[in-house]
């Protein structure tokens, strides 16, 4: 690659030069586009809604829908340390390893996420990793059976009467491509109708104000408790709505995403708008 680049600046002008970058990271923005699935899949029982934004335009936020086999749904959303190119690029090659593993048939999360590992292990330098959320959904018994592998918590909601009950589906492993000893645990959380799944990256409770204040995971728990019956489009937009104006006038640190799901209930409610 540095031989190209030298190559480069040899036979073209630095306008041109520059010109050619610009077009390849136009072209690179495109193709980091195309990971990511170009509409939320319609799960059965299920309302998705999803939110990426990277830092520099292209980034190592992921999140993904798989349909798998026997009526069931892979769900993942994951964080590449670092940002732009190189951690686009060991995305791409996590997203790839995650798909070919769980389009075969496995025993057990655990083992499909270990393979995982080593293969991001294998093609990535040392300094870097990754976090990973991968759950698989049963839509005939609302079961989530999922491994953290490092990732920051998501968070189920579950109102009942005037309560709002907060689960966290908390690491059960480490994380991706950094010790080769790893271990990963597989855990079942049993859904209910009406239930609010909300997973996301750093980048969104990291997101600093002037003082360099973080947002905050107790904000983001506050604003979630208070959006009883709101679809998940509407949970992503006051979510949004909270952290822009918080971060106003610094600059975006991290990628950020979000991925909202929501158990439909029987009157149907909890749709997209």
């Amino acid at each position: 690659m540095l031989l190209i680049m030298e190559f480069l600046k040899k036979s073209v002008s630095d306008s041109e030069f520059h010109q050619i970058l610009r077009n390849d990271f136009e072209d690179a923005k495109e193709v980091h586009r195309a990971f990511f699935p170009q509409e939320n899949l319609l799960i059965p029982g299920l309302t998705c809604e999803t939110f990426c934004c990277p830092a520099r335009g292209i980034g190592g936020d992921y999140y993904d829908f798989l349909p798998l086999q026997a009526d069931r749904w892979g769900i993942a959303i994951g964080d590449v340390c670092g940002k732009g190119i190189g951690a686009a690029l060991l995305m791409a090659s996590l997203q790839a390893s995650l798909r070919a593993q769980a389009m075969h048939t496995h025993s057990d999360l655990s083992t499909l996420i270990a393979d995982v590992h080593r293969l991001v292990l294998a093609a990535s330098p040392k300094h870097l990793y990754a976090s990973l959320f991968y759950a698989e959904y049963e839509a005939a018994t609302r079961v989530l059976r999922y491994v953290n592998a490092g990732h920051n918590a998501p968070i189920v909601l579950r109102w009942k009467l005037d309560q709002c009950e907060v689960f966290r589906l908390e690491p059960s492993g480490t994380l991706l491509g950094l010790l080769e000893s790893s271990q990963f645990t597989s855990r079942a959380f049993q859904l209910e109708k009406g239930d609010v799944f909300v997973g996301y990256t750093d980048g969104i409770t990291e997101s600093e104000n002037a003082c360099g204040e973080p947002w905050g995971q107790e904000r983001l728990e506050s604003l979630l408790r208070a959006c009883r019956d709101c679809a998940p489009a509407q949970i992503v937009s006051r979510i949004l709505d909270d952290v822009v104006p918080f971060a106003k006038g610094c600059p975006q640190k991290d990628d950020m995403t979000l991925l909202v799901v929501a158990v439909k209930d029987r009157a149907g409610r909890r749709d997209s708008i």
